[in-house]
Protein backbone atom coordinates (compact mmCIF):
# COMPACT_ATOMS: atom_id res chain seq x y z
CA UNK A 1 0.00 0.00 0.00
CA UNK A 2 1.50 2.99 -0.54
CA UNK A 3 2.25 5.80 2.24
CA UNK A 4 -0.26 8.70 2.44
CA UNK A 5 2.39 11.92 2.07
CA UNK A 6 1.28 14.60 4.47
CA UNK A 7 2.58 18.44 3.55
CA UNK A 8 2.33 21.51 5.52
CA UNK A 9 0.20 24.11 4.48
CA UNK A 10 1.44 26.88 3.14
CA UNK A 11 2.31 29.39 5.49
CA UNK A 12 0.57 32.97 4.91
CA UNK A 13 2.33 36.16 6.16
CA UNK A 14 -0.49 38.53 7.01
CA UNK A 15 -0.82 41.85 5.78
CA UNK A 16 -0.19 44.66 7.78
CA UNK A 17 -3.14 47.18 8.26
CA UNK A 18 -2.96 50.49 9.39
CA UNK A 19 -4.35 51.56 12.12
CA UNK A 20 -4.57 55.30 13.12
CA UNK A 21 -5.31 55.03 16.87
CA UNK A 22 -3.55 56.74 19.56
CA UNK A 23 -2.52 59.53 20.79
CA UNK A 24 -0.89 62.54 18.61
CA UNK A 25 1.20 65.77 18.46
CA UNK A 26 1.77 68.16 15.66
CA UNK A 27 2.73 71.31 14.27
CA UNK A 28 1.10 73.01 11.51
CA UNK A 29 0.98 76.81 9.45
CA UNK A 30 -1.26 78.18 7.33
CA UNK A 31 -3.13 81.49 5.91
CA UNK A 32 -5.97 82.97 7.01
CA UNK A 33 -9.07 85.45 6.14
CA UNK A 34 -11.05 87.11 8.35
CA UNK A 35 -14.61 89.72 7.66
CA UNK A 36 -15.40 92.05 10.53
CA UNK A 37 -18.84 93.50 10.66
CA UNK A 38 -19.85 96.01 12.72
CA UNK A 39 -23.22 97.85 12.61
CA UNK A 40 -22.96 101.60 14.96
CA UNK A 41 -24.53 104.65 15.29
CA UNK A 42 -22.98 105.59 11.63
CA UNK A 43 -24.77 102.08 10.23
CA UNK A 44 -22.67 99.09 9.03
CA UNK A 45 -19.53 98.40 7.79
CA UNK A 46 -17.29 95.69 7.05
CA UNK A 47 -13.54 95.21 6.60
CA UNK A 48 -11.50 92.16 5.56
CA UNK A 49 -7.96 90.93 6.62
CA UNK A 50 -5.53 88.36 5.63
CA UNK A 51 -2.48 86.76 6.97
CA UNK A 52 -0.50 83.85 8.26
CA UNK A 53 -0.37 81.60 11.09
CA UNK A 54 1.83 78.86 12.77
CA UNK A 55 1.28 76.68 15.97
CA UNK A 56 0.62 73.19 17.13
CA UNK A 57 -2.14 70.24 17.95
CA UNK A 58 -2.74 67.19 20.05
CA UNK A 59 -5.31 65.01 19.52
CA UNK A 60 -5.99 61.51 20.05
CA UNK A 61 -7.51 58.96 17.62
CA UNK A 62 -9.90 55.79 17.85
CA UNK A 63 -10.00 53.54 15.24
CA UNK A 64 -12.70 50.73 14.51
CA UNK A 65 -13.64 49.44 11.37
CA UNK A 66 -12.76 51.70 8.69
CA UNK A 67 -14.26 54.68 10.77
CA UNK A 68 -12.32 56.88 12.86
CA UNK A 69 -12.77 58.85 15.80
CA UNK A 70 -11.03 61.31 17.37
CA UNK A 71 -10.85 64.68 19.46
CA UNK A 72 -8.34 67.76 18.97
CA UNK A 73 -7.11 70.55 20.35
CA UNK A 74 -4.64 72.90 18.40
CA UNK A 75 -3.70 76.72 19.11
CA UNK A 76 -2.55 78.72 16.55
CA UNK A 77 -0.30 82.16 16.75
CA UNK A 78 -1.41 84.66 13.59
CA UNK A 79 -1.19 88.01 11.89
CA UNK A 80 -4.08 87.77 10.31
CA UNK A 81 -5.17 91.61 9.76
CA UNK A 82 -6.53 94.68 8.10
CA UNK A 83 -4.97 98.00 7.62
CA UNK A 84 -5.50 101.18 6.46
CA UNK A 85 -4.56 104.92 6.89
CA UNK A 86 -5.95 106.96 9.36
CA UNK A 87 -5.59 110.83 8.85
CA UNK A 88 -1.97 111.16 9.38
CA UNK A 89 -1.48 107.84 11.04
CA UNK A 90 -2.82 103.97 10.67
CA UNK A 91 -5.35 101.62 11.75
CA UNK A 92 -4.55 98.10 12.22
CA UNK A 93 -7.04 95.18 13.25
CA UNK A 94 -6.15 91.94 13.25
CA UNK A 95 -6.24 88.73 15.03
CA UNK A 96 -3.19 87.51 17.03
CA UNK A 97 -4.31 84.05 17.80
CA UNK A 98 -6.83 81.20 16.95
CA UNK A 99 -7.57 78.38 19.29
CA UNK A 100 -10.04 75.17 18.95
CA UNK A 101 -11.52 71.76 20.49
CA UNK A 102 -13.51 69.84 18.07
CA UNK A 103 -14.43 66.32 17.59
CA UNK A 104 -13.53 64.31 14.81
CA UNK A 105 -15.25 62.02 12.61
CA UNK A 106 -13.00 60.14 9.66
CA UNK A 107 -12.95 57.34 7.42
CA UNK A 108 -9.84 55.61 6.48
CA UNK A 109 -8.52 54.07 3.52
CA UNK A 110 -6.00 52.08 5.27
CA UNK A 111 -2.83 54.88 5.81
CA UNK A 112 -5.20 57.95 3.88
CA UNK A 113 -7.79 59.62 6.79
CA UNK A 114 -9.94 61.45 5.35
CA UNK A 115 -12.30 63.34 8.10
CA UNK A 116 -14.96 66.06 9.34
CA UNK A 117 -14.60 68.21 12.55
CA UNK A 118 -16.56 70.58 14.54
CA UNK A 119 -16.14 72.28 17.64
CA UNK A 120 -15.53 75.63 19.80
CA UNK A 121 -13.24 78.13 18.57
CA UNK A 122 -11.72 81.26 20.63
CA UNK A 123 -9.75 84.44 19.37
CA UNK A 124 -9.12 88.10 20.02
CA UNK A 125 -9.62 91.30 17.96
CA UNK A 126 -6.69 93.63 18.54
CA UNK A 127 -7.09 97.16 17.20
CA UNK A 128 -3.99 99.31 17.57
CA UNK A 129 -4.96 103.40 15.87
CA UNK A 130 -3.07 106.33 15.60
CA UNK A 131 -3.52 109.69 13.90
CA UNK A 132 -0.40 110.92 13.79
CA UNK A 133 -0.89 113.81 15.78
CA UNK A 134 -0.27 112.14 19.22
CA UNK A 135 -3.88 110.57 19.03
CA UNK A 136 -4.23 106.69 19.61
CA UNK A 137 -6.95 104.12 19.82
CA UNK A 138 -6.01 100.85 21.00
CA UNK A 139 -8.48 97.66 22.54
CA UNK A 140 -8.38 93.85 22.72
CA UNK A 141 -11.03 92.13 22.66
CA UNK A 142 -11.59 88.10 22.99
CA UNK A 143 -13.90 85.99 21.03
CA UNK A 144 -15.62 82.81 21.40
CA UNK A 145 -17.59 80.89 18.89
CA UNK A 146 -17.90 77.69 17.10
CA UNK A 147 -16.00 75.93 14.16
CA UNK A 148 -16.20 73.25 11.47
CA UNK A 149 -13.97 71.71 9.02
CA UNK A 150 -12.52 69.06 7.01
CA UNK A 151 -9.32 67.66 5.88
CA UNK A 152 -7.42 64.96 4.54
CA UNK A 153 -4.39 63.38 6.58
CA UNK A 154 -1.88 61.17 4.55
CA UNK A 155 0.40 58.45 6.76
CA UNK A 156 3.49 58.50 4.63
CA UNK A 157 6.44 57.11 6.92
CA UNK A 158 5.80 54.82 9.93
CA UNK A 159 3.98 57.14 12.44
CA UNK A 160 4.55 60.41 10.84
CA UNK A 161 1.74 61.63 8.99
CA UNK A 162 1.16 65.22 7.01
CA UNK A 163 -2.27 66.59 6.80
CA UNK A 164 -4.57 69.84 4.98
CA UNK A 165 -7.26 71.17 6.71
CA UNK A 166 -9.71 73.97 5.61
CA UNK A 167 -11.77 75.74 8.88
CA UNK A 168 -14.55 78.04 9.00
CA UNK A 169 -15.00 80.10 12.50
CA UNK A 170 -18.02 82.11 12.80
CA UNK A 171 -17.96 84.70 16.07
CA UNK A 172 -21.51 86.32 17.08
CA UNK A 173 -21.46 90.11 17.93
CA UNK A 174 -19.69 91.58 20.70
CA UNK A 175 -19.02 95.10 21.54
CA UNK A 176 -15.93 96.79 21.73
CA UNK A 177 -15.23 99.84 23.01
CA UNK A 178 -11.48 101.61 22.10
CA UNK A 179 -9.21 103.22 24.71
CA UNK A 180 -8.14 106.89 23.66
CA UNK A 181 -5.74 108.85 24.04
CA UNK A 182 -4.52 112.36 22.75
CA UNK A 183 -7.65 113.65 21.79
CA UNK A 184 -7.80 111.24 19.32
CA UNK A 185 -12.24 110.20 19.65
CA UNK A 186 -13.95 106.90 18.62
CA UNK A 187 -17.72 108.08 17.72
CA UNK A 188 -20.09 105.02 19.54
CA UNK A 189 -19.53 101.47 20.59
CA UNK A 190 -20.18 99.32 17.74
CA UNK A 191 -21.15 95.99 17.73
CA UNK A 192 -18.79 93.47 15.70
CA UNK A 193 -19.16 89.95 14.60
CA UNK A 194 -16.56 88.08 12.57
CA UNK A 195 -16.35 85.25 10.24
CA UNK A 196 -13.06 83.38 9.21
CA UNK A 197 -11.99 81.02 7.24
CA UNK A 198 -8.55 78.94 7.50
CA UNK A 199 -6.25 76.89 4.92
CA UNK A 200 -3.62 74.94 7.31
CA UNK A 201 -1.05 72.29 6.65
CA UNK A 202 0.80 70.45 8.96
CA UNK A 203 2.86 67.12 10.03
CA UNK A 204 1.63 64.91 13.27
CA UNK A 205 3.71 61.82 15.42
CA UNK A 206 1.20 59.71 16.36
CA UNK A 207 2.31 57.68 19.46
CA UNK A 208 0.88 53.66 19.91
CA UNK A 209 0.32 53.79 23.76
CA UNK A 210 -1.62 49.98 23.48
Amino acid sequence: MPRAVYKAPAYLSPVPTFSWSGLYLGVHGGYGWTRWTGTGALGTDSVNGNGWLAGGQIGYNYQTGRFVLGIEGDYSWANVKHETALFAGNLTLKNDYFATVTGRVGYAFDNILVYGKGGVAWTRDKWDATDGLGGTATGDFNRQGWVIGAGVEYAFWGNVSAKIEYNYLWFKSISETLTTTGGLVVAGTPDVKQQTHLVKVGLNYRFNLF
